[in-house]
């Protein structure tokens, strides 16, 4: 059976990036803006707060906190302080005079990005808040999450060749585990990772990830999940919050782009691949979904 999470991932091209792992002495503050990337921090020793949506909150040694959406925040060792821009540390920081060097009790955060190239298609990621907040007590001692971190920060010390490639994919890994300890942490989920849990419906899904290329019905799906259909589209609708065939449709344009973007198929080969009987109809679809005609979503070849 197809292991949807990864599925999910591969198709959504993460790609991370470190900018640094550097030590803030206070005072200090940093506004983060909206870049359209998915940021990240881990604070690997010391604390601070996070200023995010007028709300204030802690963060411990530890902590990782996520924005999946690119939320704009300001990071800071307490509130009130006046923050400089993001681009503006940076820039400090590659001349000579680097911002937050002098003073006491030193925070030490891992800063960076995630980009997924098909930002927006997927409910995995789209149901998130706005800011995750993972705690180390959340993480435990001796989790794979909390391993990671140890990795990363010993590649960001060392600085053997090879570091950055090294980090970068570290980071990856990173964010599917931070997935798995928020959305395990969750008593009640609503949404895509509800269905995901559920025996019944998560049985429809892999179907769908799995046969999306074929003449898949409502009866298909109903079967796979051993239900009658009307039940399992009340189901599937109320728990995952979209129709079954919308998932299929959504599933199926996820693909339909990475394959635009990554070969060299014509649109008919495309299409056939992704269950659609014409170009027609898949044309149709991609640009209801994506807002352009599929020779748009093509890399020069």
């Amino acid at each position: 059976m197809t292991e949807v999470i990864s599925d999910i991932m591969k198709y959504m091209q993460l790609t991370g990036c470190v900018y640094f792992q550097r030590d803030f002495c206070g005072p200090w503050a940093m506004r983060m803006a909206d870049t359209g990337f998915a940021q990240f921090h881990v604070i690997t020793s010391g604390a601070c707060v996070v200023e995010t949506d007028g709300k204030t909150h802690d963060i411990g040694t530890g902590d990782v906190l996520f924005f999946p959406h690119g939320a704009a925040h300001v990071l800071a060792d307490q509130s009130g302080r006046e923050p400089v821009e993001g681009p503006e540390y940076m820039q400090a920081l590659a001349g000579d005079a680097p911002m937050f060097t002098q003073g006491p009790s030193p925070t030490r955060m891992i800063c960076g990005h995630f980009a997924y190239r098909a930002k927006g298609t997927h409910p995995l990621l789209d149901e998130l808040p706005e800011m995750v907040h993972i705690t180390a007590s959340e993480m435990g001692a001796s989790s794979p999450t909390t391993t990671l971190l140890h990795l990363i920060m010993d590649e960001l010390t060392d600085k053997e060749p090879g570091f950055e490639m090294s980090v970068e994919r570290l980071a990856e890994v990173l964010l599917l585990q931070v997935l798995r300890v928020y959305y395990r942490a969750q008593s009640s989920p609503k949404g895509f990772f509800a269905g995901l849990r559920d025996s019944r419906l998560s049985r429809a899904i892999a179907r769908i990830h799995a046969d999306y290329g074929g003449p898949l019905t409502l009866a298909d799906l109903a079967e796979s999940a051993a239900m009658s259909r009307t039940a399992f589209a009340l189901r599937f609708s109320m728990v995952v919050r979209m129709t079954p065939i919308d998932y299929l449709q959504r599933w199926r344009m996820l693909v339909a782009q990475d394959l635009l973007a990554t070969t060299a198929w014509s649109i008919s080969e495309i299409a056939e691949q992704v269950g659609y009987g014409s170009d027609i109809a898949f044309s149709r679809a991609y640009k209801r979904r994506f807002g352009k005609p599929p020779s748009m979503g093509r890399h020069s070849w």
